[in-house]
């Protein structure tokens, strides 16, 4: 009898120990996963450069990246009314916009194009953007820029010095926000440090690419 208590005794430990040393083990069962069918926005592509612009308007291929609601086609008077010009504008004539000058009685060979405003858009695939300071600027030139003084007709334009932009066929012009003192008048050329002790904080405000290089801006 007290051997069949022992016997018992030790089954049940046996039992007990089983149980407790066992691993739970979940069979995965079909889960209904819910799930939204709203699709995340599409990352907006980058617009094309400037240069990109300008060889498509040679090949009259704007239509491959932009539709003809975006593209407005105009003629324009030059040389004082001797001469006109077919000017094509990109997305119209405000902050957006791009502007794209061919030769006198040429519609295919690109004369300039040209971005203008803080916030447009458009850049050069030098990197040079419209809004980037004067300091930005001088990073991508590897050395301080000049540029000329202001209200006249080429007024704020930078002059590269020599450095990495100085052959890429862009034009840059400056501008500032800020009252401009009268030393900043005029044609006359001005240092970058004399912009930084001014504190006039220039920015790029016009970019202009030139497939040809042509002083007749």
């Amino acid at each position: 009898m007290q051997k069949s208590w022992v016997l018992l005794f030790l089954f049940m430990g046996i039992l007990f120990g089983c149980d407790t040393n066992m691993k739970k083990v979940t069979i995965p069962g079909e889960k209904t996963v819910s799930r939204k069918d709203t699709l995340s926005e599409a990352p907006q592509p980058e617009n094309p450069t400037m240069e990109r612009i300008a060889e498509l308007a040679a090949k009259g291929e704007l239509h491959s990246i932009f539709s003809e609601e975006e593209i407005l086609r105009e003629r324009s008077l030059i040389n004082e009314g001797m001469d006109s010009t077919a000017v094509v504008w990109v997305h119209g004539k405000g902050r957006n916009g791009v502007r794209i000058d061919f030769k006198p009685n040429s519609d295919k060979t690109v004369l300039r194009v040209t971005a203008v405003g803080k916030e447009n858009p458009y850049f050069s695939q030098t990197g040079v953007k419209l809004g980037m300071s004067i300091d930005q600027v001088n990073s991508l030139n590897r050395k301080p820029v000049d540029f000329y003084g202001f209200n006249w007709d080429f007024g704020g334009a930078a002059l590269f010095n020599d450095g990495y932009l100085d052959d890429k066929n862009i034009f840059v012009y400056f501008k500032t926000d800020k009252k401009v003192g009268k030393q900043f008048i005029g044609d006359s050329p001005h240092s970058f440090e004399e912009a930084k002790v001014a504190k006039l904080d220039l920015y790029v405000n016009k970019l202009v690419y030139v497939p040809a290089k042509n002083d007749k801006l």
